[in-house]
This record gives structure tokens, C-alpha cells and sequence, in this order.
């Protein structure tokens, strides 16, 4: 009979929280339940927000102090005071399955060239949802696709996270400047992919694997920060994040053929002139807007990341 050995990887699994402590407190209550125990327990919270250090206190976390507003800033203050090997996320308004962590570690623990996991989450618990063959996390012919919370069947490669359910080796997610590169506050879009990036420049790989899931009841944002509303300044922050993931840690030929994708077809939220045009023709009275966003987003991006690749 063979020995099973036992996985030595260690994990600190850390919430980001920030006015909203009931959804913090389930969150913490279901982690306390899974099959596998952190060796660290971890929420980072900002410095007046006092009712949610009190429910991390409450559950037995460790609480970490932020002083500025938005998500990377918290998430970069967790990663440097975590003192485990990697470092698992997980949003407050997710409730992780009982495996959860035990997946994570097994999977840093196989592989150790292996520097950022994705997980599923699953969006008002849906956990049907989505095929085995879609695309997830990956950056094909300058379009970056997400669909995290759609991937069915295997393991398989990927090239960026998404912070509802986010694990990373520690060591070199400590060498981005995240809150640096990142624009805008609150949920600052496109964080992950900087991250993401920046750990895959280190020479280590990424995957997700479906079967690391969390239920995910998105909570509701602050005001203008909300998931629905694109106006052409918030338009211009979450292209500017991407565009800064691509062009500071993308190769030549991934960076032009991103610019040149998000130039000339871009997407229905960031435009680019085709897109632009169809939904004019449309009657999308608002279409202008958010291409002028994409278009101040993507050369404010272009321009940081250059300087960030010739300061370094």
C-alpha cells in the first residue's frame, strides 16, 4: 500500500474587505468550516473601517491595516505581510467549498514552477453555468478573455486571475509595484491582470482549475464604482489598468497586437472604432463616450508602462 505524503505547501488565505461586515463575517464563518485549515487567516482593512477589523478580530483573523482606498493597495499590503509560501483570496462576499483550500495547497505542493492559480466562482451560486471548452483567463490575438466564473471540466494553462477566488506564491507577487501601475479606487479594475503578468514575467506559470470554487453573491459597490456604470472616466481607468498590464510585462509583438486590437475593434464597454461605429448605427447614444474613455485609457497605459519598463 502506498503512503500518501502530506502536502508541506503553507497558505495564508486573506480577505480584502471594506464596508461590509455581515458579508465578511458569513464569509470568515464558512472558512472556518472547510476540511483544510490556513496557516494563516488573514483580512486587510482599512484603518477607520473599525465594524470590520471587529468581525475579523471576532473570527480569530489576523488583521492587516491599509491607509489607502481601493482593492490593489489592500491586496499589495496583504501580500507583504503574509508569511505563508502562497497567499489564497477570496472576496467577502464569496463563500468558499469545503476543498477549497486543500485544492490550492495540493496544487502549488505538485508543481513548483506554478506561481498563480485561477479558481471558479460561482456568480449567485450558479455552479452549472459555462462549458469545458470555453477560453478562460487567457490572452489570445490581443483580446484578454476572462470567464472565470464560467469554466467547466479540467486543469488547464491560464494567464491572468480574478480576485473573487486568486491564489499566488508569495515571493514574486512581493516584487510588483501593483498600487503604483493601478488607477482609480474602490474595486480598480484590471488589478488582476497586472498581477497576474508581473508574476508570469518572473518565469513561473499559471492555471485554472474549475474545480477550485467559491459561491460568489457579488455584493453592491459604492456609488460610481457600481459594475454596470461606464462612464467615459471610469471607462478610462479599466482600459488604462489593462493597457498597463500588457505593456509593462507583455512581449512586443502581445503589446501591438493589443493596441492595435483595442484601436481598431475593441469591446462593447472599451471601444474601438469598429465597435464604435455598430453601435452608433445601433442607437447606443452613449457608444462616443466610452471610446473617448478607451482611447485616454489606452495611451495614459501605454505611457506608464513604458515608463515603468525603462525605470526598472
Amino acid at each position: 500500500m502506498t503512503e500518501t505524503l502530506p502536502l508541506t505547501t503553507t497558505v495564508t488565505v486573506a480577505v480584502a474587505s471594506a464596508g461590509r461586515p455581515d458579508q465578511l463575517a458569513r464569509c470568515l464563518e464558512v472558512l472556518a468550516a472547510m476540511k483544510d485549515s490556513p496557516e494563516e487567516l488573514m483580512v486587510v482593512a482599512q484603518e477607520k473601517d473599525i465594524l470590520t477589523q471587529n468581525v475579523a478580530r471576532n473570527a480569530g483573523a489576523l488583521v492587516v491595516l491599509v491607509k489607502s482606498p481601493g482593492v490593489a493597495h489592500a491586496v499589495q499590503v496583504g501580500i507583504a505581510a503574509a508569511s505563508s509560501e502562497v497567499i489564497a483570496f477570496i472576496d467577502d462576499d464569496a463563500e468558499a467549498h469545503a476543498d477549497w483550500l486543500t485544492r490550492i495547497r495540493a496544487a502549488f505542493d505538485v508543481d513548483t514552477h506554478l506561481g498563480l492559480l485561477a479558481g471558479r466562482d460561482n456568480v449567485d451560486g450558479d455552479r452549472l453555468a459555462g462549458d469545458s471548452n470555453l477560453k478562460v483567463g487567457l490572452i489570445r490575438h490581443g483580446r484578454v478573455i476572462g470567464n472565470h466564473h464560467l469554466g467547466q471540466g479540467a486543469e488547464r494553462p491560464a494567464h491572468h486571475l480574478k480576485g473573487a477566488n486568486m491564489s499566488m506564491r508569495v515571493k514574486p507577487a512581493r516584487g510588483i509595484d501593483l498600487a503604483g501601475l493601478v488607477n482609480g479606487k474602490g474595486a480598480q479594475t484590471a488589478f488582476e491582470l497586472i498581477l497576474s503578468l508581473g508574476i508570469l514575467a518572473s518565469g513561473y506559470v499559471g492555471s485554472y482549475d474549475p474545480r477550485v470554487q467559491v459561491d460568489h453573491f457579488p455584493a453592491p459597490r459604492a456609488p460610481g464604482d457600481e459594475r454596470t456604470s461606464y462612464s467615459k472616466e471610469r471607462v478610462a481607468i479599466m482600459k488604462h489598468n489593462e493597457t498597463v498590464a500588457i505593456g509593462r510585462y507583455a512581449s512586443l509583438p502581445i503589446i501591438i497586437t493589443y493596441t492595435l486590437r483595442s484601436v481598431f475593434i475593441g469591446d462593447r464597454i472599451c471601444c474601438g472604432l469598429a465597435t464604435h461605429a455598430i453601435l452608433r448605427l445601433g442607437g447606443d447614444r452613449e457608444a462616443s463616450t466610452r471610446h473617448n474613455g478607451a482611447m485616454k485609457g489606452l495611451l495614459a497605459g501605454l505611457s506608464r508602462a513604458y515608463r515603468a519598463r525603462t525605470s526598472s
